[in-house]
């Protein structure tokens, strides 16, 4: 890589270029760039420089469906969110990371509403993100593909029978005075109701991902080399291969500190 064209035309020259566009971002400059996928860039006109299939695939991203507690009274304007616990499934080994959370928000907006929303912190669904064009200015194709692994959805439901079951007790009943939602106790309707009412947060990583090998889909080394290349690396959440049992900011900031280390000791 010797540097970068902007949208004008302007050529910035580099010893160097570390792509830190995100995990929307920097797929679509890599694809843009001829790095990619072979048979979708030539489907939208960009010559293959380097063939990497896995950018822009393996797009993950945190779930979660909410329990209305029924709440009224004084709130905020805007949210100001908590984490209460993270907790493993019913069967998740001691020995794992937790893999689902609880997470509710102080009673905010009008009409008032307080919830708790459980999380899927491990989720196995993918996705993947292309180009519509070769045109930086068109917006890429984003598919999540959220609760796809029937897994996911399953460990889901498990989570809102969790937060249904918080919203239960005497202690929120005391505070929120309207009735909760009919409890759904049959797993199969329950799991279709998730499925309905679920909604993916904006903690996106994979679609660069970080492994030992471009033939399994990796993009990255571990320092964040573009595989194929000389002094481009990849510093941001798409090089995230699973997602830690967190949300993705901080592992983010961890990410940049470490390997702006590495890659400064490899110039």
């Amino acid at each position: 890589a010797v540097g970068v064209r902007l949208l004008d035309g302007t050529l910035i020259h580099a010893g160097c270029v570390v792509l830190s566009a995100g995990t929307y971002g920097s797929p679509s400059i890599l694809m843009r760039s001829g790095i990619g996928p072979e048979e979708h860039l030539r489907s939208v006109g960009i010559p293959v420089r380097i063939a990497l299939m896995g950018v822009g695939e393996n797009l993950g991203s945190d779930t979660g469906v909410d329990v209305d507690c029924g709440y009224q009274g004084t709130a905020r304007t805007a949210p100001h969110f908590r984490y209460v616990a993270t907790f493993r499934s019913r069967d998740t080994s001691s020995n794992a990371a937790p893999d689902l959370m609880l997470w509710p928000a102080d009673p905010y907006g009008d009409p008032t509403i307080f919830t708790i929303d459980a999380l899927l912190l491990k989720p196995r669904s993918r996705g993947r993100l292309q180009l519509r064009s070769s045109d930086p200015s068109v917006s890429p194709r984003i598919d999540l593909q959220s609760l796809t692994d029937l897994s996911d959805l399953a460990l889901l439901a498990e989570g809102y029978r969790r937060a249904y079951e918080v919203a239960s007790r005497p202690e929120i009943r005391a505070l929120c005075p309207n009735p909760l939602p009919p409890e759904i106790r049959d797993t199969r309707e329950l799991m279709n109701s998730v499925r309905q009412n679920a909604y993916s947060l904006p903690h996106v990583f994979g679609t660069c991902a970080m492994g030992p090998s471009p033939d399994d889909g990796a993009v990255v080394d571990a320092s964040g080399r573009v595989y194929g290349t000389e002094r481009l690396f990849v510093v941001d959440a798409s090089i995230m291969p699973t997602v830690p049992s967190a949300f993705t900011h901080v592992p983010t900031i961890a990410i940049a500190e470490r390997l702006s280390e590495q890659i400064a000791t490899l110039l």
